[in-house]
């Protein structure tokens, strides 16, 4: 069986609304694959039992992952990001038949999508975005603000 690849970075200093962060998580995917990557029957558990409903999910989480020579490109797209980490993994296959994509999650609540494909100078020949959240994020302190807090203990 084909293997498939996650890819995800750890940027630091990253700037989200008017707002610094120390290290936020961003996992990528890609858009628009028209042909997966594993077959379905194959890279879904118990494919063949779910409904044409059920299988939406997982079909999608497989198409956003990426193959070892997409993950590489990535990876040395990013590289050049002097704050970003960035690390491929292997997928187990076959996946988990409720399995889900970033592409479907929420926004809003410090939670968005990095739209790395719409940045000047892309270069990748397919499309990738990122999903982030600063929810539990650190912000990056910028200086002395001269004050000392002690928090007294009961």
């Amino acid at each position: 069986m084909k293997s498939i690849f996650s890819v995800h970075s750890l940027a630091r200093n990253f700037l989200y609304d008017g707002k610094q962060y120390e290290e936020v998580k961003i996992t990528w995917f890609v858009l628009e694959r028209s042909n997966p990557l594993a077959p379905y029957e194959t890279g879904i558990l118990d494919y063949g039992q779910l409904n044409e409903k059920e299988r939406v999910f997982p079909e999608e989480y497989l198409n956003e992952q990426f193959s070892r020579e997409e993950a590489d490109s990535l990876k040395r797209y990013l590289g050049h990001r002097p704050d970003t980490t960035t690390r491929i993994e292997e997928i187990e296959l076959p996946v988990s038949p409720n399995a889900s994509g970033c592409r479907r999650l929420a926004r809003g609540g410090g939670s968005d999508f990095f739209i790395l494909h719409g940045e000047a100078g892309y270069s990748l020949p397919f499309k990738v975005e990122g999903y982030f959240s600063v929810r539990f994020a650190e912000l990056k302190v910028n200086g002395d603000d001269r004050a000392t807090v002690i928090n007294k203990s009961s």
